[in-house]
């Protein structure tokens, strides 16, 4: 289930273990704060929007609080002698969706946000956890036969890539040059000719 919401002029589709950067919220590092006004709901098949979402709110956690990059504003007037440069950064609060809450929820303590999205970020966090473990070196007494099978696997996956764009080389008809040993040998055969047609 997702929400699009609406804080600070921005609109944001968020859904529960999304991060998002919104303008500096006063609210401490691990509370949870609710967001407000939903606009849209959405997923599972159904849509809610107008009258079907009052009420509704999604409630996130506080990661951190940060600046934005920052951004050089620099006016000038042409042949004026007029000249100037400042410099801005944002006030932002990182926050981490825990869930959307339906119509008169109470929202969750920071503990139990807490131990919701750590179950929410599995999905999230397993294709990063994957690919660091495939590069992770291998502890003394484990055996190689994993790390084997995954280079046999990308050598297959290599093998296939290669075979599947050698069609689209004939398909194209780009012409090879000549190697250099074929070169040799046609320079030979004219000699041969030349030979030949010199002596008749």
């Amino acid at each position: 289930m997702y929400a699009i919401l609406s804080h600070g002029g921005r609109q944001y589709r968020v859904s529960a273990g999304d991060r998002l950067l919104v303008d500096r919220l006063a609210a401490e590092v691990g509370s949870v704060v609710a967001l407000e006004p939903v606009l849209l709901t959405g997923g599972d098949g159904e849509t809610g929007l107008g009258r079907d979402v009052d009420g509704v709110r999604v409630a996130a956690t506080v990661i951190a609080h940060r600046r934005g990059e920052k951004l050089r504003i620099f006016k000038y007037k042409a042949k004026k002698r007029y000249r100037r440069a400042a410099g801005y950064r944002s006030d932002l609060t990182e926050l981490r969706v825990h869930s959307i809450l339906a119509k008169g929820a109470a929202i969750p303590a920071a503990g139990q946000a807490a131990a919701g999205d750590s179950a929410d970020t599995v999905a999230a966090t397993s294709i990063a956890t994957r690919r660091a473990s495939a590069k992770a070196p291998v502890a003394e007494g484990e055996s190689d036969e994993a790390n084997d099978a995954d280079a046999g696997q990308n050598a297959g996956e290599t093998e296939a890539t290669a075979q599947a764009a050698q069609p689209a080389a004939k398909g194209a008809r780009i012409k090879a040059a000549p190697t250099p040993a074929a070169n040799a040998k046609g320079a030979g055969d004219a000699a041969e000719q030349k030979e030949t047609g010199d002596g008749a």
